[in-house]
């Protein structure tokens, strides 16, 4: 008898440790929805659209971008429309029309088309916007890199991503982006705790922080080691200095420099925490920042959306939703709202 009860609180453990972990993992908002019938779904977006009687915002951001893409080319087929142009047509009361085209057009674009977009607008125009090119190059994995530089090189004439890095960045983070560019981070899960010793000594020399000296060591340990071994790398620098990492690396680099590593040890530390800061920013700052709004909702809707809500509520004590709602309007807020999986 003893026995049965210690092996059923042993199950009861093990199930209770399974959900803590799964409760871990990051919550998208946007799932693949099944079943799925593209030609069905191009027929009721076009029907919709052209009586006003139904929504389209709860078919849109339903559906995985892999499958808005099929219903975008079965949209093409039936009614020699882009479908991007007929929900731009279909918006109502849209006083930011500019940008609920701009998330129209990107909603219907492959992963890689939408950050080489965002890439360029980064650097576009006076100044550059150091922080966009370091949380997208930091944050993504080799392939995605690589399909990001071809991307962007169709879709600005042959432009080069590095040429235009190296031409808009100088420094420790033109070396850094340089370096990321080369997509050969390790990917493995296993950390070597014996080389995570190793770059924590070589960073924190005689116990001492010098980056501005000289970056070479950091800008490999971040660029090239695996996303757990950086976070270890950070965890232990954080122990024996007594300061987080993103203040290590405020006090170390200086002006757009700072902005760009901050960015970049921010999003491989804790990127959901990092993405409900851009969100904050871009909702609470002087006017809304509809590129940083939609770039968030759009790349990480199928991520971890929900969990960068959550973050956000738990750090600002409001709603991402009710603040949307209350810096948006119309057709554009309705999309948005729809991402973030609210009902319209």
């Amino acid at each position: 008898m003893v026995q049965l009860v210690l092996l059923l609180l042993g199950l009861a453990l093990c199930a209770s440790v399974g959900h803590a972990q799964n409760d871990l993992k990051p919550k998208p908002t946007v799932f693949p929805a099944s079943p799925f019938d593209a030609q069905a779904d191009a027929e009721y977006l076009h029907e919709a659209m052209n009586t006003n009687k139904s929504a389209i915002e709860p078919i849109l951001s339903r559906r995985s971008l892999k499958q808005r893409l099929q219903i975008a080319e079965k949209y093409k087929l039936s009614f020699d429309e882009n479908l991007a142009d007929a929900v731009i047509k279909y918006a109502k009361n849209c006083l930011i029309c500019t940008s609920f085209g701009q998330m129209s057009e990107l909603m219907f674009s492959p992963l890689p088309v939408q950050y080489s977009h965002y890439l360029s607008k980064a650097m576009v125009g006076p100044g550059t916007t150091e922080s966009v090119l370091t949380e997208i190059l930091c944050g993504n994995k080799n392939n995605m890199i690589r399909n990001i530089t071809q991307a962007y090189a169709e879709r600005y004439d042959g432009k080069s991503l590095l040429a235009d890095l190296e031409g808009e960045t100088s420094g420790d983070l033109k070396s850094l982006l340089v370096l990321l560019m080369q997509a050969n981070r390790t990917e493995s899960h296993v950390v070597d705790a014996q080389a995570v010793t190793d770059d924590v000594l070589a960073l924190y020399k005689n116990t001492d922080i010098n980056w501005r000296e000289d970056s070479c060591r950091l800008n490999e340990v971040l660029a090239l080691r695996s996303f757990p071994h950086v976070r270890r790398v950070f965890h232990e620098l954080s122990r024996k200095t007594g300061k987080t990492i993103t203040d290590i690396v405020d006090e170390q680099f200086y002006f757009s420099n700072k902005k760009g590593y901050v960015a970049c040890v921010r999003v491989i530390q804790e990127p959901e925490e990092y993405f409900a800061n851009v969100l904050n920013d871009a909702i609470k700052d002087l006017g809304t920042n509809d590129d940083a709004l939609i770039r968030v909702t759009l790349t990480r809707s199928e991520i971890d959306l929900e969990t960068i809500s959550e973050k956000y509520e738990q750090k600002y004590g409001d709603s991402v939703i009710d603040d949307i709602k209350g810096d948006t309007d119309g057709t554009y807020r309705d999309m948005l709202i729809s991402f973030f999986g609210e009902d319209v």
